[in-house]
């Protein structure tokens, strides 16, 4: 791992650093604007958005992220329009069928029929698919600096635009909704502006090597493996849903969005990680030492932040508010999910080297059915707190199965003996944080849990000290 990749990792974390620090502001913002059951209804409302952003893309964002560097540069502008026609059009389709069908998937959701609501849907769908491949954008071509700014700057706005629309609605789900929706329009402004010699090259008589069959066979899958994988990561909120309410939902969506703190790290390694693998890959496939290094300080980082989450779980709840106090007990399983997801993302890559996407549905679908199963005992008895179980333990399964199916196609050592040991270990931390409140054995698990992580990655935690002092030192 030289300098240069680490100053690239670094670009992006300056970005994702920021939007932490400012979701320590947001997310108290909320929860103290807004009750629980206008949050859970906001929640409900970004599960839709997602699912119809999978149908929309068509997997055809995925596309353009694999044939990238199969590209030459100037003709990387032209793979851009030709993997956003089909989703653009997608999307006029899709926008009609929720017209039809409004008042059942409004009623259905919200409780009622709202067409403002309505409207707001239709505009958001065409504003998730622009910005969608606007970061795409930004994040092939390894532009960390300015995937931060476009960070930062949506965070703000939603910010801003919060309190503002705050004061003419008040305790209104709505609010939230606009402050995202305009938000992510001012972000496909900016991002757009920024790299408009990308989005405005001249593409009339430039052809691409890989055709559109070839895009859409690789892409089309992964449409499934999208909506599979919503199911699998939605499971939980929908089953509070339908066997609790919209104020069960919203305490667990409040705990979802500190776990959700963690998805800045997760954010920042991802947009930096795949473009890289690629490239790294495209150049060196027989080097498998940087997949290794890069794996292992990885899974320590993301271990050491969940530790820490669940050790403070009771300090950081406090900034919600008193209405979301329960939102303690619900958090600790729900770190795996930001953590398992993340460390995967080191391990899977021989999957998508080999284009075999259609193992992402055998993937998404054996998760999707273990949290099924898992939802439908758990919580008709403990509620939000057993869906943050059954996703903890679905994510568990996630990462074992991208890691070893991936293995088939690019064997590697990941160093998984120690990765299991560390997820046992949490494991039994979190299921002691989920039932009870902070005293001594609390503390003491927690110690535990750090002394055996530093134990067990004292080698990678040398090499990562190493690298980010002599990067620092060549700054100063």
């Amino acid at each position: 791992m030289n300098n240069t990749l680490i100053k690239k990792f670094m670009d992006y974390a300056l970005g994702s650093g920021i939007v932490l620090l400012l979701g320590f502001i947001s997310s108290p913002l909320n929860t103290r604007l807004f009750t629980p059951e206008e949050f859970g209804k906001f929640s409900m409302f970004n599960l839709f958005s997602s699912v119809l952003a999978a149908i929309i893309l068509m997997g055809l964002d995925q596309a353009f992220v694999r044939y990238f560097y199969e590209e030459e540069e100037s003709k990387r502008p032209k793979l851009l329009f030709e993997t956003l026609k089909i989703p653009l059009i997608t999307c006029t389709i899709v926008g009609l069928l929720t017209i039809i069908f409004s008042k059942d998937i409004l009623i259905g959701l919200f409780g009622d029929f709202s067409f403002r609501l309505l409207i707001i849907i239709i505009i958001n769908n065409y504003f998730l698919l622009l910005v969608r491949y606007v970061q795409l954008v930004v994040r092939m071509q390894q532009r960390g600096k300015v995937f931060s700014i476009l960070q930062v700057f949506q965070k703000i706005i939603t910010i801003i635009l919060i309190v503002l629309l705050f004061l003419v609605f008040e305790n209104d789900f709505m609010v939230l909704i606009y402050a995202s929706v305009f938000s992510n329009f001012a972000l496909i402004l900016l991002g757009v502006y920024l790299e408009r010699k990308f989005w405005f090259k001249e593409k009339k008589y430039i052809k691409i090597s890989s055709s559109n069959k070839e895009m859409f066979k690789y892409g089309f899958p992964l449409i499934f493996t999208f909506l599979i994988t919503w199911l699998f990561q939605s499971a939980d909120r929908l089953f509070i849903k339908h066997y609790q309410d919209y104020s069960e939902l919203g305490i667990y969506a409040a705990a979802f969005s500190i776990v959700a703190l963690l998805n800045a790290a997760q954010s920042a390694f991802t947009m930096f990680w795949v473009p890289v693998a690629y490239e790294r890959y495209s150049k060196n496939p027989k080097d498998k030492k940087f997949f290794q290094t890069i794996s292992k300080i990885v899974a320590f980082a993301m271990f050491f932040c969940s530790i820490s989450l669940i050790l403070f779980k009771d300090i950081v709840i406090l900034i919600l508010g008193s209405d979301y106090r329960m939102a303690s007990f619900i958090m600790p399983f729900l770190i795996f999910m930001p953590v398992m997801y993340t460390i995967s993302e080191t391990t899977v890559m021989g999957i998508n080297f080999a284009k075999k996407s259609k193992y992402h549905i055998f993937i998404a679908l054996s998760c999707a059915i273990l949290n099924i199963l898992g939802n439908l005992f758990l919580v008709p008895s403990l509620g939000a707190k057993g869906a943050a179980i059954s996703t903890g333990i679905s994510y568990i399964l996630f990462f074992t199965l991208r890691t070893f199916i991936s293995m088939r196609f690019y064997p590697n050592k990941y160093g998984l003996g120690k990765i299991y040991l560390v997820i046992l270990n949490i494991s039994i931390f979190a299921f002691y944080a989920t039932f009870r409140e902070i005293d001594l054995m609390y503390v003491f698990l927690g110690v535990e849990n750090y002394l055996f992580l530093f134990l067990l990655y004292k080698g990678e935690i040398n090499v990562l000290l190493s690298k980010i002092k002599l990067v620092l030192k060549n700054k100063i």
